[in-house]
């Protein structure tokens, strides 16, 4: 009597494969979250209009639209297959992001798009205010609104001091990748 092979059953049937453990399923390789950083941006840029298909914004955020299918499934929609594909309006993802509070600039986990995109919002409002290409007023649209829990900063004097001098240095993107604690 022979072996059974593997996958089968000592009758030749096919058994189901055990399903991964719920404790492996949520965690993601150093490549992947890299893919989720440049997947965010696409969708981003796909969003601003600075590109005119899905597949021009992967393009330039060096990804693929095959990849955010996989990585995004739902900030995607299509009507039907061969379609066009459109990103949704607000979608349930969380990304690690770069905010600047009262105390500097913070890595913190956004939660969906909203929070994403206010933190975007604020980014770059920070940068023209300390561009001198817009009054520092214009941070007042901030106030009392918080991304990962932590509260959005809104006074010039705060941004200027010397501890943070440095903080047009540390804006260079929204999206924090895998390894980035500050």
């Amino acid at each position: 009597m022979g072996r059974a092979r593997k996958g089968t059953d000592i009758g030749g049937t096919k058994r189901k494969a055990k399903p991964r453990s719920r404790k492996n399923q949520g965690t993601l390789s150093r490549r992947q979250k890299d893919a989720l950083v440049r997947a965010f941006g696409a969708i981003n840029r796909f969003k601003k209009g600075q590109s005119k298909t899905l597949s021009a914004a992967a393009s330039a955020e060096h990804t693929t639209v095959k990849t955010i299918k996989h990585l995004l499934p739902a900030a995607l929609v299509q009507d039907r297959p061969g379609g066009p594909i459109c990103v949704k309006a607000a979608d349930p993802y969380s990304a690690r992001v770069k905010i600047i509070t009262s105390d500097g600039p913070l890595v913190v986990t956004a939660r969906g798009s909203r929070e994403r995109e206010l933190a975007g919002r604020h980014r770059a409002t920070v940068i023209r205010v300390l561009r001198n290409e817009e009054p520092s007023s214009a941070l007042h649209q901030f106030r009392g609104k918080s991304v990962g829990g932590h509260s959005l900063a809104t006074d010039i004097n705060v941004l200027l001091e010397p501890a943070h001098g440095g903080v047009l240095d540390q804006l260079d993107s929204l999206y924090v990748g895998p390894d980035a604690s500050t």
